[in-house]
């Protein structure tokens, strides 16, 4: 009887088909050595790869609803895993699970979806957040980073920097939390376990603005907004947006940048990552939303936080597990 036992657990093992996010890290790597070259990837790496596979099928979904609601979108393909660029997709995961950043942790790594005209599928880029840029410039530092610690100042705040026994520091106090006044600027303080190296960065609002994109969505920094109304633009309108927010990605961005990098660290998928990184945020002003780049490339960023995907608008967060049903994988 034990012996029946046994082989009838050894068939169900033998059964027991992958689930869509293995066949997902298996399809990544086969696309990668298909492309690139031999792929080593460790067990910590290959779980983050899966981690992966959840919050793009969520951003896929996210996508598709905004698409399907929006009616100069009702020609585009829809936004599902049959339409998305595998081989690029495959080059992001490898790299930045290669890097250690985790999707699952909040403002670690963003996907950036956007229609390519030439191809007509879409390509999704995974770029770092801003918790993300810190545990980079932490994990590739030159000198042993203890912290990094970004601040927004306001107008009732107390800030003055100081500089003593040789080393940079300063005084903060918030004196009022529930009516701080407008920001008047920002600062960022790396404190490396060699306090010799600590370094204060300091900037106005005049300078966070600065680094504004020309072409900055109103959503996210806030102003004026073109109104539609059954397809077609009746004026415009005056939104808040999150102007407090964006300038704290700014001076998070600014910070880490100050980080010396130790040149023995460096590799392929830290040059990659921050390339792609830095090559986004230049040419498409990073955080901007908007309709139409080009001829035919659309873009929206979503944001993936801790298990939960916001679309660009705030509009809905969901939350979604590895075994939830309504979980569509590709055909890997």
């Amino acid at each position: 009887m034990s012996n029946e036992i046994v082989k009838k657990e050894d068939t169900q093992l033998q059964e027991r088909k992958p689930t869509a996010s293995e066949r997902f890290t298996n399809m990544v790597v086969n696309e990668f050595q298909g492309n690139i070259g031999q792929l080593n990837l460790n067990e910590y790496q290959k779980q983050l790869i899966r981690n992966y596979f959840i919050g793009i099928d969520n951003a896929l979904k996210i996508a598709e609803t905004s698409r399907s609601y929006n009616k100069k979108k009702a020609n585009d393909p829809t936004v599902t895993w049959d339409n998305v660029n595998m081989n690029k997709l495959a080059v992001d995961v490898v790299q930045n699970a290669k890097m250690g950043l985790d999707m699952s942790i909040a403002n670690h790594l963003h996907v950036v979806p956007f229609k390519n005209g030439k191809t007509n599928k879409y390509d999704l880029t995974l770029m770092p957040g801003y918790e993300g840029l810190k545990y980079i410039a932490a994990n590739f530092a030159l000198y042993k980073v203890a912290d990094i610690k970004v601040e927004l100042v306001h107008e009732n705040d107390v800030f003055q920097p100081t500089y003593k026994n040789n080393i940079e520091g300063y005084e903060f106090k918030i004196t009022n939390p529930f009516s701080r006044g407008n920001v008047i600027g920002g600062f960022g303080y790396i404190r490396y376990e060699n306090e010799v190296h600590n370094k204060l960065i300091v900037m106005s609002v005049d300078e966070l603005l600065k680094r504004k994109p020309s072409t900055a969505s109103p959503e996210f920094w806030g102003g004026q907004k073109d109104k539609w109304e059954d397809g077609k633009k009746v004026g415009t309108e005056e939104i808040e947006g999150w102007t407090n927010e964006m300038l704290y990605k700014t001076m998070v961005r600014a910070t880490c940048k100050k980080v010396t990098v130790d040149p023995k660290k460096v590799n392929d998928s830290y040059i990659y990552v921050m390339e792609s990184n830095e090559n986004y945020y230049i040419e498409n002003q990073e955080e901007k939303v908007q309709e139409e780049i080009d001829e035919n490339a659309n873009k929206a960023l979503i944001d993936i936080e801790t298990g939960k995907i916001e679309d660009t608008e705030n509009a809905s967060n969901e939350e979604v597990s590895e075994n939830d049903n309504t979980t569509e994988g590709p055909a890997f």
